[in-house]
């Protein structure tokens, strides 16, 4: 902590509570825009088994990596959202991830949202070998809290009822216009009041088509969980296989609605009784007061681990950093309601201005679709700040949403993180050099003990002869990134020059955020960019 007099952002407006226990915690992530995304990459009409199979394999990579998922479940929905594939992942009851915390909400969000995407940008190629994935996915989350068992199996339950009476419809609907009507034509042939039987018998009478002949995986969606099975743990001296039961995460295609599968599987939820309308009861979100700066900081998770995998530099690794800053730079581009960004190390700052309307202020959705977006442009744009690096390990980020009143505050939790970051650097500057002099991490960490931001500053130069304020800006003081307007010349008819018209472009610059800063750039939070 930088002992700043900038602090009192973090201890007056960030709080810790925690959430009730015994609740079980359901997290469910749909892509954003994916009818356009789809569009672009030409997915099949009303199913493709490849993009499915690519989200059930994203699927497994989240049991694989929270022990605490016990179950998902998946489906293709296009009828009433758009083409979303909603994915659910239910964490299991007693679960005491990140404590608990109220923070947990956000916490487990932005990092579920963030593996998730990270996962499905890296494993693209394995399903689609010959098509580019030619924009950033991006996936929004909602987390609820359901409060027996009872109600967690009707929810999934509901949602598999919503399956069938969605791919059935969708089914029907792009049979109609592949057959040769307008999109509206089939819509109506469709209109409210066709039952399932006259769904059933318009494929059969007029495409030849038994629906309940469709792919499981289609008309009942795809439960992930851990099944039990015989695996050979080793060969005894005689030759002969001993086998024990262990857990695999596993795909399947059955129905939940009913008693069986539970009965068979006790390992993952309990025995419960269905009703299946209630449930939307519990989808509350969390919606952000209005009138306030909107906050959302986004960090990465086990970055230590990640730059050691990928041979970073120590303590500052410059195409880590601007790859950092191209990833922040995207989502100014993407979000026009991010006013600016402020970022160092694996952490990233961006303010909403005041009076934000993004999805309405819905906590969630806001956190999750950051999050996801950030990680989606991150691991897209790794080839091009790394061009000789493999991506060894998916990077994920989580996110936390703060709400401030005045734009007073928002200025000084900006410098509060400026004044983190110059904390920050200067020790790990100084104990990089500790330790590439030969001085073991133990030692260094003791060395650097107690050190004010001047001992270690004489530390530098006597035994180094380093001048810390000759370190490159970006290390010092971080990254912002804002609008800045720019003039260019409209070019004239016959190639002369034409008038001068102003645009706004995404500007990168490391300087302090003082009060001069606010003085000289007064349009970045006054809106006047909007």
């Amino acid at each position: 902590m930088a002992n700043s007099e900038y602090e009192y952002v973090k201890r007056e407006f960030e709080f810790d509570r925690r959430l009730p226990p015994s609740n079980w915690i359901v997290v469910r992530i749909d892509g954003c825009h994916f009818h356009r995304f789809s569009k672009i990459h030409a997915f099949e009409k009303p199913n493709d088994e490849n993009a499915l199979r690519l989200m059930n394999a994203c699927a497994t990579a989240m049991l694989e990596k929270f022990p605490d998922i016990v179950f998902a479940y998946g489906v293709s929905d296009e009828y009433r959202y758009g083409i979303r594939h909603p994915l659910i992942f239910v964490f299991r009851e007693e679960t005491e991830f990140y404590h608990r915390r109220e923070s947990t909400f956000s916490k487990i969000l932005s990092l579920c949202v963030s593996y998730f995407t990270s996962v499905y940008v890296m494993k693209w190629k394995d399903f689609f070998p010959n098509k580019e994935l030619k924009e950033p996915p991006c996936f929004d989350a909602r987390a609820v809290c359901y409060p027996n068992l009872k109600t967690i199996r009707d929810y999934l339950a509901w949602r598999q009822v919503d399956c069938h009476i969605n791919n059935q419809y969708n089914t029907c609907f792009w049979m109609l216009v592949k057959s040769g009507k307008s999109e509206q034509a089939a819509q109506l042939a469709l209109k409210v009041g066709t039952f399932a039987k006259d769904k059933n018998e318009l494929l059969a009478q007029q495409f030849q088509i038994n629906y309940d002949d469709e792919p499981a995986m289609f008309r009942k969606g795809s439960s992930v969980y851990r099944e039990k099975v015989e695996t050979t743990v080793k060969i005894d001296d005689y030759g002969t296989p001993i086998k024990r039961p262990r857990l695999k995460v596993t795909v399947a295609h059955v129905d939940i609605i009913g008693p069986e599968f539970w009965e068979n599987h006790q390992h993952i939820l309990r025995e419960g009784k269905f009703m299946h309308e209630f449930v939307k009861k519990f989808g509350i979100d969390r919606i952000l007061p209005p009138c306030n700066w909107i906050a959302v900081h986004i960090s990465g998770c086990q970055f230590d681990q990640f730059s050691i995998i990928h041979s970073l530099d120590k303590p500052n690794d410059e195409t880590a950093l601007r790859l950092m800053n191209a990833s922040a730079s995207l989502m100014m581009e993407q979000y026009p309601d991010i006013v600016f960004g402020y970022g160092f190390s694996n952490e990233y700052s961006f303010v909403f201005r005041e009076k934000t309307e993004l999805y309405q202020r819905q906590e969630s959705l806001i956190l999750s679709s950051c999050s996801s977006y950030f990680t989606s442009c991150y691991v897209t744009k790794w080839k091009e700040f790394f061009p000789h690096k493999e991506l060894m390990q998916t990077p994920r980020f989580e996110a936390e949403a703060l709400c401030y009143p005045k734009l007073k505050i928002v200025c000084e939790y900006l410098s509060w993180r400026q004044a983190e970051c110059h904390a920050g650097n200067q020790y790990n500057t100084c104990f990089w050099m500790l330790v590439k002099s030969g001085k073991s991490e133990t030692e260094a960490h003791e060395i650097l003990k107690g050190t004010l931001s001047k001992d270690k500053n004489e530390l530098l130069f006597q035994q180094f002869q380093m001048n810390y304020n000759n370190e490159p800006a970006m290390f010092r003081k971080g990254s912002c990134i804002y609008r800045q307007k720019v003039e260019e010349l409209a070019e004239a008819e016959g190639g002369d020059n034409g008038t001068a018209r102003e645009r706004w472009d995404v500007n990168v610059d490391h300087i302090d955020l003082g009060p001069g800063f606010w003085r000289k750039h007064p349009w970045i939070m006054t809106n006047c960019n909007q």
